[in-house]
């Protein structure tokens, strides 16, 4: 699948003509300078500048090799790098990217890579260093979930069938994250880079062209993020002038919108995929004629990749605009929505209007940055809820005592998924915390009455250990099944596992039975099967045990039958196992449990609802 480029360069205030040509890639510029003058008569959203800070986008041209150029442009004095990573040039400067949609690669080039799986990590990274390795390239691959170093070195073994040759020769190393970045301790920004520069200088003192690399950075945490890019900038600043060329890897759906831009701003060259050849044509198919309108559809397509959409709230007529993607993300029918006190409460949760007025009010303030930032739930257009995360920046007019706040401009990102994962996370927690508890309990009762029933501390060590390993057993089960139950079968079959099973006569349906259900059962059957290993039928070589069960008006009714033991007697005392069958297990299973010492073997029906 194609991949769509995004380029970033800081804005000079001198326009000129840009002409950048590929073959078989259309080239399609979106320019504006990165921290605008907030001049009132300043064209277009501030924000809108800053997200879109010379975005290049770069589509499939059906074959041709034309280039799209267009006047309008505001470019950097270092216009020659970013002409370089397409443009032609001396070949001894160029390395083969294998990548379609950008063929060529300058040395000193530091490029970013969006990807949401790991078949986009494969796609793109194999390639990438196969075409590395081809030009005598030393590379270092660093990996990362979902794609990790076992998995990156098949997936090139499969194109590159010397690799393992290659590896010994040192020409290549594919290494797992965690042996490169200590996450436990402060990123060593400088160490890295000074290595870093070694690794180049040392890669054409051994005969090599220049090192290639990739680093998997979906790691990165917030606590981490501001560290992290002071090293991505330090890495900006240091590949040039070297024969280095660092990919960067990141998944978008763990950045927030202003750190979707800080990856942006950290790079000469952002790749991510295409959904589909729609936005290949959108990108490509607009006449010369109309570079405006091919303008802002490359930004369109820039903002919809990222799942962001673009606003401006202005003071003066409290009216807050927005553009078709942030329409779709506010579940609005028209681009400019009056912030009434009506309207905002009926679009925004209430539970969240407090804090998003709080950060409102704070980045009005005259005295602050002027930065806004907040997550809240809007309404949809079928009364749903979605949740945004807001990024904008104030701008004022006026200096000192006079400057005041005119309009806050920015973008919005859908954290719909981010939300539903925290949420799954927190009843996940819930649910952990009341398992731990239930199972410390049901191991305190098993620990308090085998000591009370026990004679000696040998005896009751193996009768707590084999109680023990019979929960443990169920918890294994449960586990296989992220704790969602499991199937009767299974579960019959783990807890009569330690027991001969020629004399077990085991039938019934498959049925899921919960959690709970799970290990009241597991214990039942096994101090059932314990006793009848000591004193019942699986104490005689002839002995049978006939366990069946059915369902029947939504009841499961499970028979637990003994015959050809010994004789047996109804016991003096009541024992560990038989209140665990007959107190415990009831409540546990929400049912009954009927236990029987018939002289021929000793019986048990267990009816739970299921």
């Amino acid at each position: 699948m194609p991949y769509c480029c995004v380029h970033r360069r800081r804005a000079h205030r001198e326009s000129r003509r840009l002409t950048v040509s590929a073959p078989g890639v259309a080239t399609i510029v979106r320019a504006f300078p990165a921290r605008p003058e907030r001049r009132r008569d300043d064209a277009g959203s501030p924000v809108e500048k800053r997200v879109a800070a010379l975005h290049i986008v770069h589509a499939a041209s059906e074959g041709t090799s034309d280039c799209a150029s267009y006047t309008g442009c505001e470019l950097s004095p270092h216009f020659d790098n970013l002409k370089a990573m397409f443009g032609p040039g001396n070949q001894a400067d160029e390395a083969p990217s294998g990548l379609a949609a950008t063929p060529v690669l300058r040395w000193g080039s530091h490029v970013g890579h969006l990807f949401e799986g790991a078949d986009e990590l494969r796609d793109l990274l194999v390639p990438y260093f196969r075409a590395g390795l081809e030009n005598n390239e030393a590379c270092l691959w660093v990996t990362g979930a979902p794609f990790d170093a076992a998995t990156a070195s098949a997936a090139l073994r499969s194109v590159v069938l010397d690799l393992d040759d290659r590896v010994r020769n040192g020409q290549i190393e594919i290494l797992d994250g965690d042996s490169f970045y200590d996450v436990s301790k402060p990123l060593p920004c400088d160490d890295l880079i000074a290595g870093l520069l070694r690794r180049a200088e040392h890669a054409v003192a051994s005969g090599f062209k220049g090192l290639r690399t990739n680093g998997n950075c979906s790691w990165v945490g917030s606590d981490q993020w501001t560290e992290f890019q002071h090293y991505e900038s330090l890495v900006q600043i240091n590949v040039r002038g070297h024969r280095l060329i660092c990919m960067c890897s990141y998944r978008p759906e763990m950045l927030r919108a202003a750190e979707m831009i800080d990856v942006i701003d950290h790079h000469d060259l952002v790749l991510r995929r295409r959904s589909d050849r729609t936005m290949a044509t959108l990108a490509a198919g607009d006449s010369p004629a109309q570079p405006d309108r091919r303008q802002q559809r490359t930004f369109d397509l820039a903002m919809a990749a990222a799942q962001m959409g673009t606003w401006r709230y202005t003071l003066a007529d409290n009216i807050c605009t927005y553009d078709e993607n942030a329409q779709r993300l506010y579940g609005l029918t028209k681009a400019r929505f009056l912030h009434s006190d009506a309207g905002v409460k009926d679009k925004f949760h209430p539970d969240d209007l407090e804090v998003m007025w709080s950060r409102v009010a704070r980045a009005l303030d005259p005295q602050s940055d002027g930065h806004y930032d907040v997550e809240y739930r809007v309404k949809q257009l079928d009364g749903s809820w979605r949740w945004l995360s807001a990024w904008g920046t104030v701008e004022f007019e006026g200096q000192g005592q006079d400057r005041r706040a005119i309009a806050i401009s920015g973008a919005s990102r859908d954290l719909s998924a981010l939300k539903q994962a925290e949420e799954l996370q927190r009843l996940l927690f819930n649910e952990l915390d009341h398992r731990v508890k239930n199972t410390l309990a049901t191991v305190q009762a098993i620990v308090a009455y085998t000591l009370h029933r026990s004679v000696d501390v040998k005896s009751a060590r193996e009768v707590l250990s084999e109680r023990l390993m019979s929960l443990a057993r169920a918890h294994e089960l449960l586990t296989a099944r992220n704790w969602m139950g499991a199937d009767l079968r299974e579960l019959v079959h783990r807890a009569m596992e330690p027991f001969p099973a020629i004399q077990l006569d085991i039938s019934g349906p498959g049925v899921e039975v919960s959690p709970n259900h799970t290990l009241a059962l597991s214990l039942g059957l096994h101090e059932l099967a314990t006793n009848a290993a000591k004193y019942g039928a699986l104490s005689a070589p002839a002995g049978q045990v006939e366990l069946r069960w059915s369902v029947e008006a939504g009841r499961l009714n499970l028979s637990w039958r003994e015959k050809g033991g010994p004789p047996v007697k109804l016991p003096t005392r009541r024992g560990f196992g038989s209140r665990l069958l007959e107190d415990l297990l009831a409540r546990d299973l929400g049912g009954g449990t009927k236990l029987e010492y018939a002289p021929e073997g000793v019986r048990c029906e267990f009816s739970v609802a299921v």
